[in-house]
Order: structure tokens, then C-alpha cells, then sequence
């Protein structure tokens, strides 16, 4: 088998309320939009066909991080539907996509550790998904402590 870690994925219902969210997406956000296969799974699939039948993809969203989404509760309800969103993927096309790796609100310090537990735990995640910054903010303030603690106890 061959399998491919770390591929970006926009979800469609997190796509429709990304573009919602940020009309006017800059940056990363407006980079990524127009790749077909990032969103189109037909797309997606003709490409992954090419690899043979025994090519698989760990998926797991593309830039920007969820918290440049705005502040909870927002950046929490787009983390929930992509996390939804993935499972729902890897659930209807598990002969393409074995696993996901969950999105995270780095931005609500107990709301992220509430959905990393309920993508594990409930829809299968195999870990989450950090930036090198919260909004300019480093991984090692304190903050962000939890999460790695988390992670650490849960094995992942």
C-alpha cells in the first residue's frame, strides 16, 4: 500500500462557510481556493487513480489555521464542522481515506482541547493538527501547554 500523510482537504460544507466566513479570503486562503482537488473529490480522485489502486491519503485540512477564521466561537464552530466534515469523508471513502488528522481552535484554549477529544475520540482522528504560531503567538507559551499534555497522555 501506499500511503500519503498529511493531504490537504477542504470538506464541502466547511468550503461553502469558509467562503462565507472570508469572502474576500487573502493570502494562503485565497491561494488554495482554486485547486480543484482540494474540494472536488472527483477531481481528487482522478489524480489519487494514477498512483494505482493502492494509493491512500491521511487527509487533513490546508491552510490558513482554523483561528484566522476569527475568535471563538467561531474559529470552534469551523474546527467542529471540518472535523465533522473529515470523518464524514473518511467514513464514505474509507478505500481512499483511512484516517484524518483534526483541526484545532489554537485560539480557544479550553475549546480546543474539548474538540482534539471529541475528534479522537468520537470521530476516529488520528491526531491534530498544529501551526508553528497561534496568531503570532509560539507553540511554547502556556497556552498551549494542555494540548501537548493531552496529546502526550493519549498517545497520538
Amino acid at each position: 500500500m501506499k500511503l500519503d500523510i498529511f493531504n490537504h482537504i477542504f470538506p464541502k460544507k466547511f468550503y461553502d462557510r469558509m467562503i462565507k466566513v472570508l469572502p474576500n479570503g487573502k493570502d494562503i486562503n485565497k491561494r488554495v481556493r482554486p485547486i480543484p482537488c482540494i474540494v472536488d473529490l472527483d477531481a481528487r480522485f482522478r489524480i489519487m487513480d494514477r498512483f494505482g489502486d493502492d494509493y491512500r491519503q491521511i487527509i487533513c485540512l490546508p491552510a490558513p489555521a482554523i483561528e484566522t477564521f476569527g475568535p471563538p466561537p467561531l474559529s470552534t464552530d469551523m474546527a467542529k464542522l471540518a472535523n465533522d466534515g473529515m470523518a464524514e469523508l473518511v467514513r464514505r471513502h474509507p478505500d481512499r481515506f483511512p484516517a484524518f488528522i483534526a483541526a484545532l481552535p489554537m485560539n480557544d484554549p479550553a475549546g480546543l482541547l474539548k474538540e482534539a477529544r471529541r475528534a479522537i475520540r468520537q470521530l476516529g482522528a488520528v491526531g491534530v493538527q498544529v501551526y508553528s504560531n497561534v496568531l503570532g503567538r509560539p507553540l511554547t507559551d502556556r497556552a498551549t501547554a494542555p494540548l501537548f499534555d493531552l496529546m502526550a497522555k493519549l498517545d497520538l
